[in-house]
């Protein structure tokens, strides 16, 4: 019998590594897309660019303008990946000082390290380099977007959320990198570090817009409020980052190693104290709560109060009702979860993420609504056969572009969790030996895993998804309020030239001028030119 053993040891992977990185990199075009598609929430407005306004942007960046989101998102940042590589450093070492292949949970079957120099899982770290690079997507666009707006002379834009989406991005990629070198339920914790952000940030950029749409709906004209946050970024790190992690860590180490009765009770107390008060406050936010204990959370611009709001809830009682109903419903299900919790059937992890994204989910199904609405007034209003900047294949090209963009977003999303539940290789839950049986081999390139393309896909997807919610959110107030100016019927009638009583011709405002709605010489016109 004659038995040959060949050994692979070929651990230079850089060009495996900078193809995944170089085809991340092809994602720059997703938010090139996804504002030529939704770019009718900014009237048609073009883009301003200069190198020399972008470089000045870069330079205000750190010391002028209203950053203190990103700001704290990168002290978050530095803060706890620094204690997270020291925790999984040490127990990587453990592993290596014991030789003991349980401690961290390795996909055997697809395990490629580079001896010599770390042994770690090479391709389970370097699959997280495309949040990082689409974390670096998202700041130059949003930067490209306040340098438009910092050549043109506006005054009311606020871009530090999109700026902390982007660093979000970034982080996320570094801490599941951290937890990718010693893969365990007792390091998980760090690998969702930053989802709990992406996803609060998603939540209050909606809440944002919202309120920014209401202001400006009820009058273009008065900026009054438009300047102040929903949701203040040291109230957000105080009352819900803060908190979430801290019983994220402590929930984690219950989980792994039960914490003695006295203590577990008075965790799993102050945890639904937690919880309830983040309820009250989301109830607080959808003017849910009774007017006698608590003010409306609604700033409004046009000095009504009392009586007149108690009248506006009556209008529309239909869709307060179905507020409340939404909102019973996910209170019942933040119940079960802290039950499921408690009784030790949930990782504290997935319960505090389950919650956030449900909550995110519907909340962007409702503002998708007033997306909708903006879409169909742009369709039936702005596209005529007239008009220059939006002629009459818009009607086919915008709908037609939202669809391919969602389809594209929701089949990435799909593909990614399939890689993530279907393909699963490894079970941190599960005892060491059990999880090992569920390894399996490369996949792709004899080098990434099931896992691998997990981190691929669902970067894409939620980069997509992050891309929608900042056009709701409006950083730019001024683009904002000249869109609603379009929506006035006066300016209508301006633009289509009707003579008013005393059989002169209104003038049409700029917005209109710049995107005229008829192409219709009359006298004045000839008189400007």
């Amino acid at each position: 019998i004659e038995i040959s053993i060949s050994i692979n040891t070929d651990y230079e992977y850089v060009t495996k590594v900078l193809v995944v990185t170089l085809v991340s990199c092809l994602g720059v075009i997703l938010p090139v897309f996804c504002r030529h598609i939704f770019n009718y929430l900014n009237a048609g407005e073009e883009r301003k660019f200069s190198f020399a306004g972008w470089r000045r942007v870069v330079i205000n960046w750190f010391y002028s303008g209203n950053k203190g989101l990103a700001y704290l998102t990168g002290f978050l940042a530095w803060m706890l990946l620094v204690s997270a590589f020291q925790v999984v450093h040490a127990k990587w070492g453990e592993m290596m000082e014991k030789g003991d292949r349980d401690i961290c949970y390795y996909n055997e079957g697809c395990y490629r390290p580079y001896l010599g120099y770390y042994d770690v899982s090479v391709n389970g770290i370097a699959s997280n380099l495309p949040f990082m690079v689409h974390g670096a997507i998202v700041i130059l666009s949003v930067s490209l977007s306040e340098t438009s707006c910092y050549l043109k002379g506006h005054k009311r834009y606020d871009y530090s959320i999109p700026y902390s989406f982007g660093m979000a991005f970034i982080f996320e990629g570094l801490g599941s990198l951290l937890y990718h070198i010693c893969p365990s339920q007792i390091i998980f914790q760090f690998d969702t570090l930053f989802m709990f952000v992406i996803s609060q940030y998603v939540i209050i950029a909606l809440v944002d817009g919202h309120a920014i749409r209401r202001r400006v709906y009820q009058d273009s004209q008065k900026l009054v409020g438009l300047q102040r946050k929903s949701v203040r970024s040291p109230k957000l790190f105080l009352f819900f980052l803060g908190p979430a992690y801290g019983f994220n860590f402590l929930g984690n180490l219950h989980y792994i190693s039960p914490l003695p009765p006295a203590i577990a009770f008075f965790f799993f107390l102050f945890l639904g104290i937690w919880v309830f008060a983040i309820l009250v406050w989301a109830a607080y936010k959808a003017n849910l709560l009774p007017k006698s204990y608590f003010p409306p959370a609604s700033i409004r611009t046009d000095g009504r109060e009392g009586a007149e709001i108690e009248s506006e809830k009556t209008k529309t009682s239909s869709r307060f009702k179905f507020k409340i109903v939404s909102f019973g419903l996910y209170t019942v299900l933040v119940v079960i979860g802290f039950i499921m919790v408690v009784m030790g059937k949930l990782v504290i992890s997935i319960f505090i993420l389950g919650e956030l994204i449900v909550a995110l989910l519907v909340m962007t199904a409702a503002s998708f609504v007033f997306l909708l609405k903006d879409l169909w007034f742009t369709l039936t209003k702005v596209v005529r056969p007239n008009n220059k900047k939006y002629p009459m294949r818009y009607r086919f090209i915008i709908p037609t572009g939202i669809v391919l963009y969602l389809l594209c977003g929701l089949g990435l999303a799909v593909i990614s969790l399939f890689f993530f539940v279907i393909l699963e290789n490894t079970n941190k839950s599960l005892p060491a030996w059990e999880s090992r049986a569920l390894n399996k081999d490369c996949i792709m390139a004899n080098f990434w895993d099931a896992h691998d393309l997990w981190h691929f896909f669902a970067s894409h997807s939620l980069m997509m998804i992050v891309l929608v919610v900042i056009q709701m959110q409006k950083a730019c107030r001024d683009c904002y309020v000249r869109y609603k100016e379009v929506q006035n019927p006066d300016n209508f009638e301006a633009a289509e030239n009707v003579k008013d009583k005393k059989g002169s011709y209104k003038q049409a405002p700029e917005v209109l001028r710049v995107i005229p709605l008829k192409t219709v010489q009359h006298e004045s016109i000839k008189e400007e030119e």
